[in-house]
């Protein structure tokens, strides 16, 4: 009997030990709810923003509730000019990335992967880009990086036809950045025109046509005033789409830091998906209202897409000039593109 008590006795202190052991390793819990805020520029029903509510579920559940994200929408927390800027600032702990000034890289090289019919082998191209030129996300160190997206081709979205290359000729269209260069040497006047301005443009007949992606065809209603789109597959590239505030990252207790750290993926893979189903959904509507899509030929297309090539060139070259590896990383990006989409 004395035997057995001893020995019920061990294996009573081994359990303690074990279990104190145990609960020492165990990442303690925070004090209290980490309460964070989101800023996003579109409403809660915009394509971005399903995403964003699947990464906010995932995120709470993750972390058993210990961290609650509370959205601001339509630009009410941050702003549609402003955003990255705020975000670095502390107006927001998260938000959506379109910033329109400072990030040299990144704008100067949106149009180098021109071509690419889908986003799963857009995503491929830049995961080698992004290793290769650890440079692209050094513009971003003042900020924690949440997810990197792709942006959905530009296509001709136009209230005349558009068949041939020559049709672009006199062509007033609405475009941004490196596309107005690509207009004026298709023979267009473009220019830069608010997307929140367009559909007026084109119903007042101020412009022809823009440079949009299929998802504006529905949440722009450009399928109402633009019967026609001539399918191009002008892509811009993988960037960072949504970030964290640096002081909001550094005070996180560092079990919360890797449970935000492996929903990176997750949130970019939906936000990608969301930006797929929502092109689908703007074709199917144009359909329906009886909008023609409009195939070049294929002379036609590789004409537009050498044209692409020596914008593209020179927008390189004016980053090679600041001493950032602008050629590189065109050079780079081409050879990808042909490597993945023979």
């Amino acid at each position: 009997m004395k035997s057995l008590k001893l020995v019920v006795f061990i294996l009573v202190g081994v359990i303690f030990v074990a279990t104190a052991f145990l609960g020492a390793c165990a990442a303690p819990a925070p004090e209290k709810v980490i309460e964070l805020t989101y800023g996003q520029t579109e409403g809660p029903e915009h394509t971005f923003s399903q995403a964003d509510l699947l990464w906010i579920d995932k995120i709470e559940k993750d972390t058993n509730g210990w961290v609650h994200i509370t959205p601001y929408w339509g630009a009410t927390l941050v702003s549609r000019a402003e955003n990255t800027a705020e975000l670095i600032k502390g107006v927001a702990d998260l938000s959506y990335l379109s910033p329109r000034t400072g990030y040299p890289l990144m704008l100067g090289t949106l149009g180098f992967p021109f071509g690419v019919p889908d986003w799963e082998t857009q995503v491929r191209i830049y995961e080698e880009v992004f290793e290769k030129f650890p440079e692209l996300d050094a513009e971003w160190v003042d900020l924690k990086v949440m997810a990197k997206s792709v942006a959905s081709n530009y296509q001709l979205i136009s209230t005349v036809p558009v068949r041939t290359l020559d049709d672009f000729k006199g062509l007033r269209i609405k475009a941004t950045g490196a596309y107005i260069e690509v207009g004026k040497a298709l023979g267009a006047d473009a220019f830069y025109v608010s997307m929140g301005e367009t559909y007026m443009a084109l119903e007042k007949g101020t412009i022809d046509a823009c440079f949009a992606p299929y998802d504006t065809l529905k949440s722009f209603r450009f399928y109402e005033v633009a019967p026609y789109v001539t399918i191009l597959n002008l892509q811009s590239a993988v960037r960072p789409t949504r970030g964290m505030n640096l002081y909001t990252w550094n005070r996180l207790p560092p079990d919360i830091q890797q449970i935000f750290e492996d929903s990176i993926a997750f949130w970019s893979l939906e936000d990608n998906k969301a930006r797929e189903r929502v092109n689908g959904e703007g074709v199917e509507l144009a359909e329906q209202a009886g909008v023609e899509f409009i195939e070049v030929s294929a002379e036609d297309l590789a004409e537009l897409y050498q044209i692409m090539d020596t914008v593209m060139r020179a927008e390189a070259a004016k980053l090679d000039e600041k001493g950032l590896p602008g050629t590189e990383i065109y050079e780079e990006v081409r050879r990808l593109v042909e490597e993945y989409t023979k």
